[in-house]
């Protein structure tokens, strides 16, 4: 299976939940076909909380993976304002640096100009 790490958990999330609501279906069947309580509890116990696991195991899955591409785009995110603060910072540099000498040529002629 090929893709992204989040969309096979995605797909693993979504077989689980599958795999449970199958379990929880045949356990609902099996204690459906009993009239007696006391024959139906096992069906309900094994067949019920195993499709409860299985269901919680994919519900983890998905949120895991909601939250890897939720930490992926935050990443993404930050990697680009980095970079435009330091695209910015390096253009504030230039910037100054090409005024700064015709900020001290009028800084002279000033100077010279309070001399005379």
């Amino acid at each position: 299976m090929s893709g992204s790490p989040t969309t096979r958990l995605r797909f693993l999330g979504l077989l689980f939940w599958l795999a449970g609501g199958v379990v929880i279906t045949f356990a609902w069947m099996g204690m459906a076909e009993l009239a007696y309580v006391d024959g139906q509890m096992p069906y309900l116990v094994s067949g019920g909380a195993a499709g409860l696991a299985l269901i919680l195991v994919g519900s983890t899955l998905v949120i895991s993976a909601a939250v890897l591409d939720a930490a992926e785009h935050g990443a993404q995110r930050t990697a680009e304002l980095l970079k435009q603060a330091a695209d910015e910072a390096a253009d504030t540099q230039h910037h100054e640096a090409s005024e700064a000498p015709g900020q001290e040529a009028r800084a002279d002629e000033k100077t010279e100009a309070k001399a005379v």
